[in-house]
């Protein structure tokens, strides 16, 4: 079954035996099927199938300021450093990397974290943010900007003022003020990074699925993409183990916030 996947462009091998057996068997009973025999077979003769497949293999839960504590502690603890030292090399510009980015809250939310941080700073910044996933309807539905409300009930009011504007069918339209700060791309986390020089990664609740192997090698392309000192955000639940820990530093553990050595 993995082989099958795979040739049609999912790499499966990556993810944790558990957490593939849960989901493929959702789908085999959700289709009335008793075997991963009988479901290869189904998507053999229902090509559409592969695409809720791929679905269901791609966490998608997301929401605006979703674990608002994390973002308050970049924003608080760390983001006023990198900025002082932006300022002091002349480096007018900040890099940061969204990895897994479902329908494109968490970059976004990281542009209005930096963009309050900047403050009147922010004419003078480039801010550059790369959201990646790979997903393709999760990423066109994030280049829109277009959200539900529920999915900003973490949102403050001013914050909502100052960068949503209600459209005509109830939902929410970010400004382009945030909008064009935010790339998004096609990306498997199983390939190379997508770029380098980045002042900080999120990859949030995501490689808790991933072998540990492939674990390994993430936290390594993520610590060649990174410029020294900067930042790595993880989940809640995520942690850098094994080798991967000499290459960074905890600097919050509880928000699992770790810094480039």
């Amino acid at each position: 079954m993995k082989k099958k996947i795979s040739a049609k462009g999912l790499n499966c091998a990556s993810y944790k035996d558990d957490f593939l057996k849960r989901r493929l068997e959702g789908r085999i009973h959700f289709r009335g099927l008793s075997s991963y025999l009988d479901y290869a077979h189904y998507m053999d003769k229902n090509p559409s199938e592969f695409n809720d497949l791929s679905d269901a293999l791609t966490i998608n839960v997301s929401e605006f300021c979703r674990d608002s504590s994390v973002w308050n502690s970049f924003q608080n603890k760390f983001l006023p450093s990198i900025i002082a030292n932006k300022i002091a090399t002349g480096e007018r510009k900040l890099k940061i990397w969204s990895a897994g980015c479902a329908d494109g809250e968490e970059p976004y939310t990281l542009a209005i974290v930096i963009l309050e941080a900047l403050s009147y700073n922010r004419g003078n910044f480039k801010v550059e943010i790369i959201g990646t996933d790979i997903d393709l309807p999760s990423l066109d539905r994030a280049k829109k900007g277009i959200y539900a409300p529920q999915r900003l009930r973490l949102v403050s009011k001013s914050i909502l003022q100052r960068y949503f504007t209600p459209s005509d069918d109830g939902n929410l339209k970010l400004s382009e003020d945030v909008k064009k700060r935010v790339t998004f791309m096609l990306h498997d986390l199983s390939m190379p990074p997508p770029a380098s020089g980045f002042d900080a990664i999120s990859c949030r609740n995501v490689i808790i699925y991933f072998s540990k192997d492939l674990q390994q090698m993430l936290f390594r392309n993520f610590c060649s993409a990174l410029v020294p000192g900067g930042y790595l955000i993880l989940g809640k639940v995520e942690s850098i183990l094994g080798e991967s820990g000499e290459l960074f530093k905890c600097v919050d553990l509880p928000e699992r916030i770790y810094r480039k050595y």
